[in-house]
């Protein structure tokens, strides 16, 4: 449930689209052992909605949840990051860029090299 209800909210928060959580890699949460429990499992769910490619399911040979493993691309990922934030602001620049922690120049020369 925690791990359905973490989905929801960063696919939300980070304008994601949503992430279904099959019955197999619920069974792999669930087997899996938390050491920072809910903490643990939260940061986890973040980082797989942030890097993972969309869609949460197991990999066949490993038994792990395929989202886990990130999309390395750091301009893929910060492309996404910045459409998501302008979308999310209605591509009002300077509240983008403020949430992104980025000053509106800079802003606009990442949209540029993105050609957003």
């Amino acid at each position: 449930m925690l791990a359905r209800h973490f989905l929801a909210l960063f696919a939300y928060r980070h304008g994601r689209p949503s992430i279904a959580l099959d019955e197999d890699a619920a069974r792999a949460i669930a087997a899996d052992r938390w050491p920072d429990n809910v903490r643990g499992l939260r940061q986890t769910i973040e980082r797989a909605v942030l890097l993972g490619n969309g869609d949460l399911m197991l990999s066949p040979a490993t038994a792990e949840p395929a989202a886990f493993a990130p999309d390395l691309s750091l301009a893929r990922n910060e492309e996404s990051l910045i459409t998501a934030a302008l979308e999310r602001h209605a591509f009002n620049v300077s509240r983008a860029a403020a949430q992104l922690g980025l000053t509106r120049a800079a802003l606009y020369r990442r949209m540029a090299r993105y050609g957003l």
